[in-house]
């Protein structure tokens, strides 16, 4: 398995931006008891309090997306998906 990171931004609804705050500090408590998380960085644009940046890193590609399969199967995703103004960008990393 070769180790992935993933790069998060989602933008949040300007009248939801504090809630979205909380539950992205949520994630990155959570998430990392999740199979394959090494670990989470959650990051806030300081030009504008709606935009959120998750750094995660994973060891695998595959674990990360069972994981999403996962809250998708939920319906954890659909509920922080109403959060948001527009769909989040998403990218697989490597560190060099």
């Amino acid at each position: 398995m070769d180790p992935i990171n993933v790069i998060i931004t989602f933008e949040a609804k300007p009248e939801r931006a504090s809630a979205f705050a909380e539950l992205m500090n949520q994630v990155k408590q959570s998430l990392p008891s999740a199979d394959g998380c090494r670990g989470v960085q959650l990051f806030s644009r300081s030009d504008n309090d709606c935009v959120f940046t998750l750094v995660e890193s994973w060891a695998s590609k595959g674990q990360h997306q069972a994981h999403i399969a996962g809250a998708v199967a939920s319906g954890a995703w659909d509920s922080l998906a109403k959060e948001l103004a527009c769909p989040p960008v998403s990218c697989y990393c490597n560190e060099l």
